[in-house]
């Protein structure tokens, strides 16, 4: 029984590895965009969150080409340029609007009795970078 819920464990964690290191399309805020491609080429638009760890977006770059242009090469990466943007604010609203008005109700930001999370952890889980890097590149 431990040698099963370790396992599970560990494809878990691995599942959620894999699932932050994959590179995604464009959603509106982060993702990869195609600008030009060809059979053997592809000119994609980046865009990542402003961080030091090179290494980290350099793989997800790489994998982005592999998505475009196919898994069984590999490819030359040629940086284009690299451009600083302003994050969007999250667009999320709370609460029941009341007709035209700017009126909202919505249910209290303190934790229930049977919760123990807070209101500082609640906002700690939601901290967002302040800036994105759009890095536009080619891969051949």
């Amino acid at each position: 029984m431990k040698k099963i819920n370790l396992f599970l464990l560990l494809a878990t964690s691995t599942l959620l590895i894999a699932c932050q290191s994959t590179p995604r399309p464009y959603n509106g805020v982060i993702g990869y965009q195609i600008e030009n491609k060809t059979a053997s080429s592809a000119t994609l638009a980046y865009t990542l969150a402003a961080r030091t760890k090179s290494s980290v977006d350099e793989k997800k770059l790489l994998q982005a080409c592999k998505q475009v242009l196919g898994a069984e090469k590999t490819y030359q990466i040629k940086v284009l340029s690299v451009s600083e943007i302003i994050n969007p604010p999250n667009k999320e609203q709370f609460g029941v609007k009341l007709g035209n008005s700017r009126a909202t109700f919505g249910l209290s930001n303190s934790p229930d009795l049977n919760n123990s999370e807070g209101y500082a952890t609640h906002q700690a889980l939601e901290a967002r970078p302040s800036t994105l890097n759009v890095v536009r590149y080619t891969c051949s």
